[in-house]
């Protein structure tokens, strides 16, 4: 073999390890990229209010509360420091699907509410909605049915969110009377 064999045999082996350490480098860069948000960014919640690109979703319909105060149903509910709105009855219009109510998140609450409806005997729900920051209410929503004339059993599930860092809290079953005329 001579020199410039040598010499050859050598670049060869050079550009093998360059190229193996570039397609590791290209390898981690790529590993990076696709987990820069989950290593470095902020937390992004995966509950059942979080949108499809993990951002959370505040209800579009919820605006400030300024009526009357609800009933605190507090003492039911498992968490301290989280006032839960109680609701003994709710008067609904028959047939219809769009509706007026009081889905109160109160001020100071430290999480956003997400409210779903839900019929006792069938377990069937009429409505969910998206997070509710605290002091503001959803006033009117769009139920998956109307109901006819008569009183109806049902629960008000309220899971709620963190301010702090989207995690899921303690949230509570409200008991209600749906009365339907």
């Amino acid at each position: 073999m001579s020199k410039n064999d040598s010499q050859i045999v050598v670049s060869k082996k050079t550009l093998i390890i360059a190229l193996i350490v570039l397609l590791l480098l290209i390898a981690g860069a790529v590993t990076v990229a696709l987990n820069w948000n989950t290593w470095f960014g902020d937390p992004t919640p995966t509950g059942p209010s979080s949108s499809q690109n993990g951002k959370l979703e505040i209800d579009e319909n919820a605006g400030d509360w300024n009526g009357q105060t609800l009933p605190d149903k507090t003492d039911d509910a498992p968490a301290v420091g989280i006032k839960i709105p109680g609701y003994p009855s709710i008067s609904l219009p028959k047939d219809q699907t769009t509706v007026n109510v009081a889905l109160v998140n109160p001020e100071g609450n430290p999480c956003y509410f997400t409210f779903e409806l839900v019929l006792k005997d069938t377990g069937e729900s009429l409505y969910k909605s998206k997070l509710v920051p605290p002091g503001k209410a959803i006033t009117e929503i769009t139920m998956s049915k109307a109901l006819s004339a008569g009183e109806y059993d049902a629960t008000i599930k309220i899971t709620t969110t963190s301010l702090e860092d989207g995690s899921a809290m303690n949230g509570a079953n409200v008991e209600t009377v749906l009365i339907v005329k």
